[in-house]
């Protein structure tokens, strides 16, 4: 069985990554970069605002789940990720991808944490309509998916015999997203790992 190779976090000998680094680093399109980071800023942030309202330090007296202005700004955090952030990820990704730069292999291993977050911030939240927008941010995301899915593999069916191997890897890493998908929707929707977890948190610091 394949195995989607995982590039990001720089594996590679330090005297080749510096060459190979500077010259990949001009090649990515900066909208990719910055559509990155500040998707993981996002992400970071509802976290972080999240353990501080259950710490008690944010709006006293609430907490995740019980509306206040630090649930409403995780739940608007969940709208941005999961209907900006993450099919941005997916279009971009494909365009480096296309151009052969490694990038995109980094875009498409935030892809999950993200669909994890965001569908947490909005079905968590228990806002008016967030169970009603996480399945059509679900629905979204499964479509534009589905949508690189076919043209990964449109693009694998033209490539030449000595590229077919290196341009099977996007296509490959997309098969096994979507069983990670199906797997960690079960998870969100039955257990609620993080849930129970900030639960915990408030339960043991504010017994509340």
């Amino acid at each position: 069985m394949e195995t989607p190779e995982f590039k990001s976090g720089g594996m590679e000998l330090p005297g080749i990554m510096n060459n190979r680094s500077v010259e990949e680093m001009r090649r990515i399109d900066q909208r990719s970069l910055v559509g990155l980071y500040v998707s993981e800023l996002f992400l970071i942030s509802g976290a972080i605002l999240i353990l501080l309202n259950n710490l008690n330090v944010l709006a006293p007296g609430t907490y995740f789940g019980k509306f206040s202005w630090v649930t409403a700004t995780v739940f608007s955090l969940g709208i941005i990720i999961n209907f900006v952030s993450i099919p941005f990820l997916y279009f971009s990704s494909f365009k480096n991808f296309v151009k052969e730069n490694d990038f995109w292999d980094k875009q498409t291993f935030w892809i999950l944490p993200m669909f994890f977050f965001g569908t947490f911030y909005l079905y968590g939240s228990e806002i008016s309509y967030s169970l009603v927008l996480m399945i059509v941010s679900v629905i979204i995301i499964a479509v534009v998916h589905f949508k690189f899915i076919l043209s990964s593999h449109e693009f694998l069916l033209r490539s030449s015999d000595e590229a077919l191997m290196r341009h099977q890897q996007y296509f490959t890493s997309l098969k096994y997203l979507t069983l990670y998908y199906v797997i960690l929707l079960g998870v969100i929707m039955f257990f609620n790992p993080l849930q129970h977890l900030f639960v915990w948190i408030r339960t043991t610091f504010w017994g509340i």
